[in-house]
């Protein structure tokens, strides 16, 4: 076998290779790392009364005030049981206490906010990605596409349900010892979903009260 045939049989098994690693790198693209870019963003459209003024409802429950109850006297009390001295800091009480888990400073201070349940919204935030004016289901749908979390209707109750016991669990610092606080924060999301309390329709949210402290 000469030179010339020896470099055949090395650049061609070489050139095949390439083309595959081209081919699945064109049909398997890597999926852009999500950002999250805050309940402000989100509050450009909906703080709308036209689509429900999901923004003031949020505003109104009590994982928009997550973080601030970190810095209040019965969390400072409730910290040192579990050695943390300062729970507005420590990362085992942003994990929930925060959009992103403490680690991201756009959402560092919103407390548990829109992200927190639909995802980090980098991908499907802007309005080409999110808003169908015709079809609002196939709006949804481009916003799964591009990142949004699938917690919305019925058949994916038991996914919201899954997000919301990553934090709503025994395993965190705050659980109650109170068998009555234990059973309240054990309703389920059936039930929860369907509750109003006061002027508070809780429909859209579907999570369960966060604790107050």
């Amino acid at each position: 076998m000469n030179m010339k045939e020896n470099r055949h049989r090395i650049i061609l098994p070489l050139l095949i290779a390439v083309f595959i690693i081209a081919a699945y790198t064109h049909l398997h693209p890597k999926k852009a790392k999500r950002a999250y870019v805050g309940s402000a963003v989100c509050a450009e459209c909906h703080s709308a009364e036209s689509i429900g003024d999901q923004h003031s409802k949020w505003l109104r429950t009590p994982h928009a005030r997550a973080v601030a109850t970190l810095k209040s006297g019965k969390a400072l009390n409730i910290a040192a049981k579990v050695s943390v001295s300062r729970p507005a800091e420590d990362r085992a009480c942003l994990r929930c206490h925060t959009t992103g888990g403490g680690r991201h400073p756009k959402t560092m201070d919103e407390g548990v906010g829109c992200e927190a349940c639909h995802g980090p919204g980098s991908g499907y935030h802007e309005y080409a990605n999110h808003v169908d004016t015709v079809n609002r289901q196939a709006a949804y749908e481009t916003a799964l596409k591009n990142g949004m979390y699938p917690i919305l209707g019925n058949k994916n109750m038991k996914k919201r349900e899954k997000l919301c016991l990553h934090c709503h669990s025994s395993g965190r610092p705050c659980f109650p010892s109170e068998s009555k606080e234990i059973y309240r924060q054990s309703i389920s999301l059936q039930v929860i979903s369907t509750l109003k309390k006061g002027t508070l329709d809780l429909n859209h949210l579907l999570i369960p009260p966060f604790p107050q402290y």
